[in-house]
């Protein structure tokens, strides 16, 4: 399983790197589309700032999803 270079969403369709104009269903990078002219960090930094909303109307998110759980931001206990 491989991991979104944007949000680090474990996504089992997703290839390394992803394939072209796939979309992220968590972040919802459309990738060399909106990686053409940004970093995955800049990506990273705009879906943290936007509060890190599920993207896909879809796919939806597992049962107990956690954005900052998923990018390593809370403090393990």
């Amino acid at each position: 399983m491989n991991l979104c270079p944007v949000c680090r969403y474990p996504d089992p369709a997703m290839t390394s790197p992803p394939e072209p104009y796939s979309i992220c269903p968590c972040c919802g990078t459309e990738f060399a589309l909106d990686d053409e002219r940004k970093s995955h960090a800049q990506l990273r930094d705009e879906w943290i700032a936007r509060g890190m909303p599920w993207f896909s109307t879809y796919t939806h998110p597992p049962r107990s999803w956690s954005p900052a759980d998923q990018l390593g931001l809370t403090a393990k206990r």
